[in-house]
Parts: structure tokens; sequence; C-alpha cells
């Protein structure tokens, strides 16, 4: 694993062409921080598509202008595959429900409750990656 620390958030490389990017306690994720996500994972895997899981943590939520970013920009689709996103709390899967349904992302994407579970529908996803 190679762990790279960016302002607003924790980017690890893992097995099986997975990326986790974790956004840092008590943050308003904003596009830039979104940005410096996409080029860490552009740069680390030399333009490849990653199978994305991500995880929030305490006091921390994204900018409607993260989000729709995250959603739907040319970078989101350019650089990852697939979107596993880790629910902690009732109030932040209301959050994600909004990602999901409102931004309406242009690939696969699922909430999980646990680490685990996201990780193995993440490999189950491995198909997208193949030419």
């Amino acid at each position: 694993m190679h762990v790279l620390e960016l302002l607003a958030s924790t980017v690890t490389f893992m097995a099986d062409d997975i990326v986790h990017t974790h956004f840092k306690d008590d943050h308003l994720v904003s596009m830039e921080d979104v940005q410096a996500m996409f080029d860490a994972i552009a740069a680390e895997r030399k333009g490849r598509k990653a199978l994305l899981m991500v995880s929030v943590g305490l006091n921390t939520t994204m900018s409607n202008e993260a989000r729709a970013f995250a959603a739907q920009s040319p970078e989101s689709s350019r650089h990852i595959a697939a979107d596993a996103i880790i629910v902690r709390d009732f109030g932040h899967q209301l959050a994600a429900n909004v990602f999901v349904r409102h931004h309406k992302p242009g690939r696969p994407i699922q909430m999980f409750g646990d680490q685990q579970s996201a990780l193995d529908w993440l490999r189950s996803q491995h198909h997208l990656l193949e030419n």
C-alpha cells in the first residue's frame, strides 16, 4: 500500500486497483480538495482508472460544488470506474443519498455500512477496468 497525505484527505492505494480516500475530520470538502484527490489518483496510477472507496471523518461534509464536481465532472469519469461510499450514521447516509440521487454519477456507485462490504463490492466491479 502507498499512502498520500493531502490537505483534506488521506489517499491510500490498495491492491486490486482500489483507492481509499478518507476525508479528514472537521473539514468542509471543497471542489479544490476533490480535484487534489483526482490529481493524486491520476499521477499515482499514471492515468489508469481506479475503483474508489470513500469514507468521511467526523464533522466533515462536502460543499454542493464539491459533490457535483465529484459526480459529474469529466475528471471524475476519467479517473474513477466505480465508487463505494462508507456511511457511518443516518445523517451521513442522507448526504450520500443526495450525492447519488441528485448528482447521478455516470458510473456504478453503492453505499455500505462497513469497509469489508465496500471492498467486496469494488472487487466485483473490477471488470469495468478491463478494456
